[in-house]
C-alpha cells in the first residue's frame, strides 16, 4: 500500500487507487479511496503515539499531512463538476484527478457526494490526536477553509433529488440515486466538522448548521430500511438492483462513533442487514459452493458484472470480505462495552444464526451474552480465514478473487484493499485490548 503513496511521477500527497494502470486504468487519485486510506495510516499514527514510536509518529504524520496538502490543493481548481453544477464551491464533489493534481477532464460519473464527508472525517480524526500530542493547534486552524469548503457542499447537496437535477452517483460510481452510504458519510463529516468548528475553528454558528443537517440525514438515511426484506437498501429507486449490498456495511464501520450509535455495527437493523447480505454469497460463486462449510467469499451485490476478465464474472471483492470481518469485530465489542444485548424481533434470527436463542424483548447478559460475543467475533475471524485461504502465501491485494477459480483478478495491489484490511485489523485488537 505503502507504494502508491506519493508514487514516482506524482504530485506529493497524491494516492493513486491501484498500481493498475490499464485494464483496469485505476492510476488515478480517487477522494476517496484518498480518504479511507489515510484514515488507515491515521490508525497508525495513532498507535505509534501510544507506543511512544517518535520515528513512526513523524512518518505517519507527514503522510496525513502531505494527503491534506494535496487535497487542499485540489479545492483550488476547477473541474467538470463545476460544469454540471455552475458553482465553482462544488468542485469539493469532484471524484477524481490526475496524479499530478489536475483535473480529470474525461466523461465521469460525476459528482460524487461521499467525497467531502470522507475526507472531513479522517482530516479530524488526525487533528484529534496530533493536537494534543504535538500542541500544534496553529495546524488545526489553518484547515479552516478546507474544511467549510467541505461542509458547504455537504449542506447545499445532502437533500439533492438525485434521480433528476444534478446527479448524486454512488460508491462505485454507476448509479445516480439516493445512496445510504453516501448519506452515513456525509453525516459522519458533518459532526466530525462540527467538532472542528466548535474545537479550532471559533465558530459555534457553522458547528450548529452541520449538527442540524447531520440530524435532518437521520431519517433521510432510515427510509433505505426495507421491513419486509430485513435489510437497508443502498439505493431506492433502482428495480434492477435489489440484493444487499456491501455498501451498507462500508457505511456503517466508516461512520461510527463510540459516542454516537447511529446505524452502528451491533445495532439490530445494521446486524440484520450485515446478515442478509453475507449469507447471499454462501451459494453465489463457485468458489463458494465449494466451501459451503465456511465463511463465504463475498462481493459487492449479487448483480454485480463488473471486472469478468475471463467471462465468470464479477467476482469476491477483498474490501467487502474485510468490511464484513470489521463490521464483526466492532458489533462484538459493542456488545461487550455495553455489558448486554437487546433482543429484538428483527435481530432474532440473527442471534440464532450465532447461536443464541432468546425472546423478542428480552435481554442478554452473563452467559448468553458471552456466547453472542464470541461467535461474533469468532464470525469476523472466519472471514479474515477466508481472505487468507485465497491469499496464499502471496500477499499482494488485488481488487477481487475469480469467483470460479478464485485466483486474482481486477485491478493489482488496490489502495483500498490493503487499507480495509488494516481497519479490520485494528477493530480486532480494539476488541481483544477489552
Amino acid at each position: 500500500m505503502m507504494n502508491n503513496l506519493s508514487p514516482a511521477g506524482s504530485k506529493t500527497g497524491c494516492i493513486v487507487a491501484a498500481q493498475s494502470q490499464t485494464n483496469p486504468p485505476y492510476y488515478y487519485h480517487w477522494s476517496r479511496d484518498g480518504a479511507l486510506t489515510m484514515y488507515a495510516i491515521t490508525l497508525q499514527y495513532i498507535n505509534a503515539i501510544d507506543s511512544g514510536n517518535i520515528t513512526l509518529q513523524s512518518t505517519y504524520a507527514a503522510l496525513v499531512k502531505n494527503w491534506i496538502s494535496f487535497e487542499y490543493g485540489l479545492q483550488s481548481i476547477s473541474n467538470p463538476t463545476v460544469t454540471i453544477t455552475r458553482n465553482m464551491q462544488d468542485n469539493v464533489g469532484e471524484p477524481k484527478f490526475n496524479i499530478d493534481g489536475t483535473a480529470y477532464t474525461e466523461c465521469w460519473g460525476r459528482p460524487q457526494n461521499d467525497g467531502p464527508g470522507l475526507r472531513t472525517r479522517t482530516t479530524v480524526k488526525f487533528l484529534r490526536a496530533y493536537v494534543p500530542n504535538t500542541g500544534d493547534t496553529s495546524y488545526a486552524s489553518s484547515l479552516y477553509n478546507m474544511i467549510s469548503r467541505d461542509m458547504s457542499y455537504v449542506v447545499r447537496h445532502y437533500a439533492d433529488a438525485c434521480t433528476s437535477g444534478t446527479p448524486c452517483i454512488d460508491l462505485w460510481e454507476e448509479r445516480s440515486d439516493s445512496h445510504f452510504y453516501t448519506d452515513l458519510s456525509q453525516r459522519r463529516g458533518l459532526k466530525e466538522g462540527a467538532y472542528y468548528m466548535n474545537t479550532w475553528g471559533s465558530n459555534s454558528t457553522l458547528a450548529n448548521q452541520y449538527l442540524s443537517v447531520a440530524s435532518a440525514l437521520e431519517p433521510r438515511t432510515e427510509v433505505h430500511w426495507v421491513d419486509s426484506l430485513l435489510y437497508y437498501k443502498e439505493m431506492l429507486d433502482v428495480s434492477d438492483r435489489n440484493s444487499p449490498d456491501v455498501a451498507i456495511v462500508l457505511g456503517s464501520i466508516q461512520s461510527r462513533d463510540e459516542i454516537d450509535p447511529f446505524v452502528s455495527p451491533s445495532s439490530d437493523k445494521m446486524l440484520s442487514s450485515a446478515y442478509k447480505y453475507a449469507t447471499q454469497f454462501r451459494g453465489h460463486f463457485s468458489i463458494n459452493k465449494n466451501r459451503m462449510a465456511y465463511a463465504p467469499a463475498v462481493g459487492r451485490y449479487l448483480e454485480d458484472v463488473y471486472n469478468g476478465s475471463d467471462g465468470n464474472g464479477s467476482g469476491a471483492w477483498l474490501l467487502a470480505i474485510n468490511a464484513v470481518a470489521e463490521l464483526h469485530y466492532v458489533a462484538a465489542a459493542e456488545f461487550q462495552t455495553a455489558g448486554q444485548a437487546n433482543v429484538t424481533a428483527i435481530n432474532q434470527p440473527v442471534f440464532a444464526y450465532y447461536g443464541v436463542n432468546a425472546t423478542s424483548g428480552s435481554i442478554l447478559t452473563g452467559s448468553q451474552l458471552s456466547t453472542l460475543v464470541a461467535n461474533i467475533f469468532g464470525e469476523g475471524d472466519s472471514y479474515l480465514d477466508t481472505l487468507r485461504y485465497y491469499m496464499g502465501s502471496e500477499q499482494d491485494m488485488t481488487e477481487q478473487f475469480n469467483p470460479v477459480s478464485g485466483v486474482r483478478q481486477g485491478a493489482k495491489h488496490l489502495t483500498w484493499s490493503y487499507a480495509s484490511f488494516i481497519t479490520a485489523i485494528e477493530a480486532r485488537n480494539t476488541f481483544l485490548a477489552l
